[in-house]
């Protein structure tokens, strides 16, 4: 079965979060999760107009989002926030190692960085934060076994891909 480039980013995607977690980095898939840092932001914003009487940078770290964001100061909340806002899918993980908040891209060996996200990445290093690239080798095309059970478990036919009828619909 071929896979498209789609497929191939999301297997690598998998990957990159089996190696984070087996690393003990926390993390943010910026896929599902990308939307909550905006949203803590606004939250923080709201806090603090309420209550003044404590630091935005309080009400950062000590924010329920502080496990998605990762920042504690409220500049650097903002700066994330406004990098994800101006590079929207260019990196697909926020990680953090002991003390540093980083960003993540997830590429197939065989890629090359595009022109907007060579930029993204140069914005983000601008902005102190440390990038990675974390690099995938998986195939184009891969096997597979479709098994069906048929009266039980003795009546198993096995097809392979070329077996199968094509649809016609």
């Amino acid at each position: 079965m071929q896979l498209s480039t789609e497929d191939i980013k999301d297997v690598g995607q998998i990957l990159a979060r089996r190696f984070f977690t087996e690393q003990g980095w926390k993390f943010t898939d910026l896929k599902l999760s990308g939307n909550k840092i905006a949203q803590s932001l606004a939250n923080v914003s709201d806090s603090y107009n309420k209550y003044p009487d404590m630091g935005k940078d309080w009400y950062v770290a000590n924010s329920a989002e502080k496990n998605i964001h990762m920042t504690t100061s409220w500049n650097r909340l903002s700066e994330l926030n406004n990098l994800l806002k101006a590079w929207p899918g260019q990196f697909d993980f926020l990680l953090k190692t002991s003390t540093n908040v980083s960003l993540c891209t997830v590429k197939s060996l065989g890629s090359d960085l595009n022109y907007e996200q060579q930029r993204a990445i140069a914005d983000a290093r601008k902005l102190r934060f440390n990038v990675y690239i974390f690099k995938t080798d998986i195939p184009d095309e891969m096997d597979f076994e479709l098994a069906e059970v048929v009266g039980g478990i003795s009546g198993v036919g096995n097809f392979k891909q070329e077996d199968l009828p094509l649809r016609s619909d």
